[in-house]
């Protein structure tokens, strides 16, 4: 039986996402202070439960800095120098479409979202997503959800319990972090 460190019900869910526009309920943005919190790892491991679960999964990664679809001198590169506004490469195995600007936060979510149950970004602390903060405090001292409080922040996961005000997750707690996404996204059950 699965315990938890607090009552998970859907309207407990919706506690932590009333102000949160509901279009982007599917989505979920983990966010920490810096690196090496923990992100990819519980991203990771969220997705191979998800899919255990039979869900359709997106992963984004919110970069800094601008990235190409392939290195100096190949094909994709050289379309991108001459201009092209989006550049698809695919095989049997794939598709990556690189567009060389930012992206509005509703393309983002359209392109990403579309066929998907949940999307899960890693970073993107500025956008307008719901946010469960990494917390490591073996780096850190303080949360970000404590230092710059919102309504966005719905959970912090951190090795340590904390009492902050929303739901506290372990690092290990995995399936109860799957069970709060597809609560919080309006998901049936899929056990």
């Amino acid at each position: 039986m699965l315990i938890l460190p607090f009552p998970l019900t859907l309207q407990s869910v919706a506690n932590y996402t009333n102000n949160v526009d509901t279009a982007y309920r599917n989505v979920i943005s983990f966010v920490a202070r810096g690196t090496n919190s923990g992100k990819t790892y519980l991203l990771e491991h969220l997705i191979t439960e998800l899919k255990r679960r039979g869900r359709k999964v997106a992963a984004v990664k919110h970069a800094m800095h601008q990235h190409s679809v392939d290195p100096q001198g190949k094909d994709t590169f050289k379309f991108a120098a001459r201009g092209a506004d989006r550049i698809i490469l695919f095989s049997p195995d794939g598709l990556l479409m690189y567009e060389p600007k930012h992206p509005e936060n509703d393309y983002l979510y359209t392109v990403a979202s579309q066929d998907m149950d949940i999307v899960l970004i890693e970073g993107f602390k500025a956008g307008p997503f719901r946010k469960i903060e990494v917390f490591n405090e073996e780096i850190y001292t303080t949360p970000l959800c404590v230092e710059q409080p919102g309504p966005d922040y719905i959970a912090i996961i951190s090795r340590e319990t904390m009492d902050i005000g929303i739901p506290h997750f372990r690092f290990e707690d995995i399936d109860a972090i799957a069970t709060f996404i597809e609560e919080g996204a309006g998901l049936k059950m899929n056990r």
